[in-house]
């Protein structure tokens, strides 16, 4: 295991990288949208932040399954088809940890120490994970969905999926999201 994380700790900063960069897109937009107190807009720039994300997400790790698939073909490698899951495990793993201190927070908040620390970790999370500020505002009975620790623990989720899922599929060569390119151009007549 350790070989693994040594040899794509370059994939996973990367995609760490990544996350940070569109956080802040998420974060510039959450707040634009908060500021105008127009809660829909705030939730719908939620989700094409997100969903930015996991586009870039998916595009990186397609290429490298695309790479890794023709090594397989040829027999210089073996297939791994969870490495791009795992590789996004690794990316997101201060993800998981500000969610272990956020629920240690929650359940022995009568411990200063926790308390602190639960606040210090769910400030954290919220700034990395900005893109999902708008998404966690969404009101779940009485209250919003960043109330809950459990939350944080899902939203990660998404993207291990789809570095899962782009990396399979760039081994088969197999696109969801075709190349975009513009129209052919019509043939010249010969007079």
């Amino acid at each position: 295991m350790w070989n693994f994380i040594k040899e794509h700790s370059y994939d996973a900063v990367k995609m760490f990288v990544t996350q940070c960069a569109i956080s802040i897109f998420g974060l510039v937009l959450a707040l634009a949208a908060g500021y105008a107190k127009n809660h829909a807009l705030q939730v719908g720039t939620s989700i094409g932040a997100s969903l930015f994300y996991l586009f870039l997400l998916y595009t990186s790790v397609w290429e490298m399954g695309a790479k890794d698939g023709i090594s397989v073909q040829h027999g210089h490698k073996k297939a791994e088809p969870l490495k791009g899951f795992y590789i996004s495990l690794i990316a997101n793993s201060l993800n998981f940890l500000l969610a272990i201190g956020i629920l240690l927070g929650l359940l022995i908040s009568n411990v200063s120490f926790f308390s602190t620390l639960g606040g210090v970790c769910k400030s954290a999370d919220i700034f990395i994970q900005s893109m999902y500020a708008g998404l966690l505002t969404i009101h779940v009975g009485a209250q919003p969905l960043n109330t809950y620790a459990f939350v944080y623990f899902l939203t990660p989720l998404p993207a291990l999926f789809i570095c899962w899922l782009g990396y399979f599929l760039g081994t088969k060569n197999v696109r969801l999201l075709g190349p975009i390119s513009a129209p052919p151009k019509p043939k010249k007549e010969k007079k």
